[in-house]
């Protein structure tokens, strides 16, 4: 279908659907709006650590030793040159992972404007800005939004481009990874994919290069997380060091609980769509779409057994922002083509998931429960429990919101209904096609 695609003329759009592709685009303007200049930005945590190192290395010349990478924060250079020419520290670079998160949505549909329907490529990005977590990801200095923009934009570009664009691809992975350890696994698995489908052992390179390249900052810097550990609380397993949870606990909780699960923020990912994306985007896609998974796999692998695989004092499974990139992409794929009556309800339950998720982490991103973050409060109540699960904990505290919440909020719906629409038009005759029997003997009845 692809090829296909590409070698349609360019003739004009009908017009209601050039319409729809308008309503789609201003709802993508709008959530960019969103999230670029009505969201919060700020600097906490490793973040806060990351732009320490960033200004140690740019003022004096000398890498600072510490366990976070610089691989990511060091392309926020430009940023931080701005901040030092207007004297406002810590006011500019807070905006790199939005900028950062524009980039890849900018590839994203450089790379599949001739590849797939407009009407796909604009759900898929609709979904990552609109039905997805990523708010509360880009209003920070954290790391995870580098490692999603080159380790998935890289991935596309390795997979779908040409001969040039497949070795800038490789290379944006290798620093994508490279930037958080921890994803030096699931670019072992990316690469073994692509290494028995392409057979080109050539391939290990990028696992060899990744490797390196964490090895070598750690030896520069001093870094690496020997002895690093939590506080000892009331959970069983808590204050040991490393890789001290239980493998099987730290997956299921990584999978299931309530406050980190991505079975609940990624609900896409549990949805089958390859075969469907081999139909409407071609097997380049959908082998994207694999990698994307494999790689997603990889980091469930490797955090299950770290003693912080929740992320720590952070807004849902940080650690796993990378997974909204094949679950948007699933349900991008799933909304527009018919299923069965049982595939698309389960894919309007995963919609409207999503899009819940997007208006937690950006609606209601500050109300966190005292019970779990407040002096006194146990955190493991947030990781595992329905009721504090900042997922939840909207319907159960129902804050009041200011109009510009208010504002947002009716935007996500919206948003959510767009999306919605096909799915529940297809629902609905479904449903008159199952009914349909009942209702033809029924009006054969008499008194």
């Amino acid at each position: 279908m692809s090829a296909a695609l590409r070698e349609l003329p360019a003739i004009s759009q009908p017009p209601r659907k050039r319409a729809r592709l308008l309503v789609e685009r201003a709802l993508i303007l709008i959530g960019l709006v969103n999230l670029g200049l009505v969201q919060e930005k700020k600097l906490i945590g490793d973040g806060h650590h990351r732009y320490l190192y960033l200004n140690h290395l740019l003022s004096t010349g000398e890498l600072p030793d510490g366990d976070y990478s610089l691989i990511g924060p060091i392309f926020a250079t430009p940023l931080w040159l701005l901040e030092k020419a207007f004297d406002a520290p810590m006011v500019i670079v807070p905006y790199y992972n939005i900028i950062f998160f524009c980039a890849a949505l900018a590839a994203f549909t450089l790379m599949l404007r001739h590849r797939v329907e407009p009407s796909l490529l604009h759900r898929f990005l609709l979904l990552l800005i609109s039905g997805s977590f990523v708010a509360a990801a880009v209003n920070d200095f954290y790391g995870e939004i580098f490692t999603l923009v080159a380790v998935g934009a890289g991935l596309m570009a390795a997979v779908i481009g040409r001969r040039g664009m497949r070795a800038a691809g490789w290379t944006a992975v290798v620093l994508g990874a490279a930037n958080i350890p921890a994803s030096l696994v699931g670019l072992g698995m990316v690469s073994t994919m692509e290494i028995l489908r392409r057979q080109r052992l050539r391939i290990l390179v990028v696992v060899v290069a990744g490797t390196a390249l964490v090895g070598l900052e750690i030896w520069l810097r001093n870094g690496g997380y020997e002895g690093s550990h939590g506080a000892r609380t009331i959970m069983p397993y808590s204050g040991l060091p490393r890789f001290s949870y239980p493998f099987v606990l730290g997956v299921a909780a990584i999978l299931f609980s309530f406050g980190r699960g991505l079975l609940f923020f990624l609900p896409g990912l549990a949805l089958p769509a390859y075969q469907r994306l081999r139909q409407v985007g071609g097997p380049e896609l959908a082998q994207v779409y694999r990698l994307w998974v494999a790689f997603t796999a990889g980091l469930v692998v490797l955090y299950a057994s770290w003693w912080a695989w929740h992320g720590g004092w952070t807004w849902g499974p940080r650690f796993f922002l990378f997974g909204i990139l094949p679950a948007s992409l699933v349900l991008a794929a799933r909304i527009g083509h018919a299923g069965s009556a049982l595939a698309d309800l389960l894919t309007l339950a995963a919609l409207g998931l999503s899009v819940w998720g997007a208006i937690s982490s950006a609606v209601y991103y500050g109300h966190w429960p005292k019970e779990c973050y407040g002096a006194g409060g146990i955190e493991e109540l947030c990781h595992f429990t329905p009721e504090f699960s900042q997922l939840w904990v909207p319907i159960l505290l129902k804050p009041p919101l200011d109009t510009i919440q208010s504002a947002l909020l009716a935007y996500y719906v919206i948003v959510f209904l767009w999306l919605a629409a096909p799915v529940a038009g297809r629902l609905y005759h479904h449903t008159r096609q199952l009914t349909a029997g009942y209702w033809q003997t029924r009006s054969n009845w008499r008194f």
